[in-house]
């Protein structure tokens, strides 16, 4: 089943993958959470450990200065005081602090005095009173062999006994032990101060852990001194203990002193937290049950399943939304693709945001507004290049024509040239001939002096005329070679032409490959290339158009080329014709010029030559003829030479309008370039 609607395709695409991001990112968060619970409550549990300790140990370190004080007081005059006087100290030295219960002094046997072999005294509370005891003096007791006697003789610190249940005051104490010495360094007895058991148990039991855990403690040997079991105080070894987790717990404790463990209670897993008092070796232990921690998690599992389902549904609001936007943006692109395709340029998007959307629109206007220029443009220029097309054709014919004027003009030139030549042939004959008759005539020069100085008129003027033709079959000449170069400059224009048209064909070949690839990036784009598959279709057929122009216009170069060429070739042949009779004519001339000094020479000798004067008429007369046949050819070869003049300039005025419509036609296919330009094509 194929999504036709963004909105769907948004939350089948994007929903998954957040709801796996939102997942994995809360379990993470749990998981970290949960990690950084069970840190946070491990140093929490680990500072009101210390903070426990702290506060017994500060309770016994209180209490071990009552018995150091008193010992420091009497050591090295202890024999100067009297009984009274110990009774008096120690009721003073047991208000120092409020948690002693009792203090004590006991000198070693008749240190005292020696006729005394037992000498004590000692002060304890007896509810809101003093009471001074001398009961511990009795010999029965034997003070000197108690345990909290026997841990302080001979040592030189304050030592502390186990806890012990005392008869005589019928409560559980621990007694602190001090050495006293003499001046000497004598050991002389042991100042002692207890502290009832029930202040350290109310401190352990006061101790509030958590919402379900509690505070417990043990003696170094294992037995239970405080904690809520009270049935155990003082009456059982844990490590003794029937549970086997909580046996194996006790055996960590004990061997461990500080740090932390776990066991399996009938209520759950329970963590205990545990440290070492240094003065009295006791083991304060916090414990913990799992449970609590469970519970806690659970509370913020449940905050985060509710801030997932909040999140959740804030997102898929957010997508409904941005989808609906994204709806409606798209819906105005498609009405403009769908206006595009049609060949509708005129349509436009309204911009109303500054965002991704709003830049798009804005970029389909612009494109929009530039495919309409560039249309009407390439229309314009179109009807342009036909128009110009039209003229190069109409240049060309002219072109044509006037090179076969030029090949006719030339024609004529070569035949009159041939006339000339073989009248010249005649003029020599003749010339011959008068030579013989000159040669007669010098017999009877004298008969030929009127002759003579007539003759001698015409060959001046026959020379003045040959001159003359001379003089203008050079000018025919120089006006043929300004031809002949002139058509050499017109077939370098006509390839300079067929260059153009070769540029103009490869640029209409270039768009064609741009409206291809422009057809195939639109195929890519699918519906939204439409419009742009229509414009690319449209710019290859104009392309294909402009290649058919180019080839007829190279087709039209290529056949004016060909009689550009041929008309070249006829005026070289006529160039080197005029030039043949040019040299023809000068020889003529000299000839002639040479034949004036000769009869100027004979018009001297032969003033008596008479008898051939009608063969040196008849000669004159033909050598006239001749003489005006050259001078009618030189004039028809200069006419023919103006006429050459003028079919070049016509043709050279022909030839700057096909260059000024080829720079036309340059221009208008460089502006075309740079519009298709403005189009990126792989």
């Amino acid at each position: 089943m194929r999504l036709k609607s963004i909105r769907a395709k948004l939350l089948l695409l994007i929903m998954p993958v957040l709801l796996v991001i939102v997942i994995g990112v809360t379990a993470a968060v749990i998981l970290r959470s949960h990690d950084l619970l069970l840190e946070q409550t491990e140093n929490s549990m680990n500072q009101q450990l210390g903070n426990t300790y702290q506060n017994i140990q500060n309770r016994i370190v209180s209490h071990g200065r009552v018995p150091e004080t008193l010992a420091a007081s009497v050591q090295g005059h202890y024999s100067k005081l009297s009984l009274d006087d110990y009774d008096a100290l120690l009721q003073d030295s047991l208000n120092i602090n409020k948690d002693t219960f009792g203090v004590g002094v006991y000198f070693e046997p008749n240190m005292y005095r020696s006729d005394t072999q037992f000498f004590s005294s000692y002060a304890f509370r007896n509810q809101n009173q003093v009471t001074v005891t001398h009961d511990y003096s009795d010999p029965a007791y034997n003070y000197p062999a108690q345990a909290w006697y026997q841990i302080a003789a001979g040592q030189k610190e304050i030592r502390y006994t186990a806890p012990f249940y005392d008869e005589t005051t019928q409560s559980t104490m621990v007694t602190a032990s001090v050495p006293m010495y003499d001046d000497q360094e004598k050991f002389v007895g042991v100042a002692t101060g207890d502290i009832n058991l029930n202040t350290v148990q109310n401190i352990v039991s006061e101790t509030q852990v958590g919402n379900s855990g509690w505070a417990f403690m043990l003696d170094q040997d294992g037995t239970y001194l405080a904690g809520p079991d009270t049935d155990k105080i003082m009456k059982v070894k844990l490590q003794e203990a029937q549970d086997p987790e909580l046996a194996a717990l006790t055996n960590t404790i004990l061997q461990d002193g500080t740090g932390s463990a776990a066991y399996s209670s009938s209520d759950g897993p329970v963590h205990v937290y545990f440290s070492k008092l240094e003065q009295t070796g006791w083991i304060i232990a916090l414990a913990l049950p799992d449970q609590e921690l469970k519970e806690k998690v659970n509370a913020m599992l449940l905050q985060a399943l509710l801030f997932l389902v909040i999140g959740i549904a804030l997102i898929v609001t957010v997508i409904l939304l941005y989808a609906r936007n994204l709806t409606a943006h798209t819906k105005r692109v498609n009405s403009m693709a769908e206006h595009l395709s049609q060949g509708d340029f005129t349509y436009s998007i309204p911009v109303r945001t500054q965002d991704e959307f709003g830049r798009m629109a804005e970029n389909l206007n612009h494109t929009s507004d530039l495919l309409n220029k560039m249309i009407g443009t390439i229309t314009e220029h179109s009807l342009h290049v036909a128009s110009t097309a039209e003229q190069l054709t109409a240049s060309a014919e002219q072109t044509n024509a006037a090179a076969e004027d030029i090949a006719e003009t030339i024609q004529n030139v070569a035949t009159g040239a041939s006339k000339q030549l073989l009248g010249t042939q005649e003029s020599a004959a003749s010339l011959e001939e008068l030579a013989i008759g000159i040669q007669r005539i010098s017999e009877s020069s004298s008969l030929l002096h009127d002759a003579s100085q007539q003759t001698s008129q015409q060959a001046e003027q026959g020379n003045k005329t040959i001159q003359q033709a001379v003089r203008e079959m050079n000018e025919a000449n120089r006006s043929v070679s300004v031809t002949s170069t002139h058509m050499e400059q017109l077939r370098n224009r006509s390839s300079d032409i067929g260059n153009i048209i070769n540029v103009i064909s490869g640029i209409s070949t270039q768009t064609n490959l741009l409206s291809l690839n422009a057809g195939i990036e639109a195929a890519r784009a699918g519906e939204h290339g439409k419009g742009f598959a229509v414009v690319a279709a449209e710019i290859g057929k104009l392309a294909e158009k402009s290649n058919n122009s180019a080839q007829k216009v190279r087709e039209i170069i290529e056949e004016m080329q060909g009689e550009t060429e041929a008309a070249v070739l006829s005026v070289e042949n006529g160039t080197k014709a005029v030039h043949s009779g040019t040299l023809l004519v000068e020889n003529a001339g000299q000839a002639f010029t040479e034949i004036v000094k000769e009869i100027r020479q004979i018009v001297n000798q032969i003033l008596e030559v008479t008898t051939v004067s009608e063969q040196m008429a008849a000669s004159s007369q033909q050598i006239s003829a001749t003489m005006e046949d050259l001078a009618r050819i030189s004039g028809q070869a200069s006419d023919a030479t103006h006429n050459v003049a003028a079919a070049g300039e016509q043709q050279q005025a022909s030839m700057e309008e096909v260059s000024s419509s080829a720079q036309s036609l340059s221009s208008m296919v460089q502006e075309l370039q740079h519009l298709i330009e403005q189009f990126k094509i792989k």
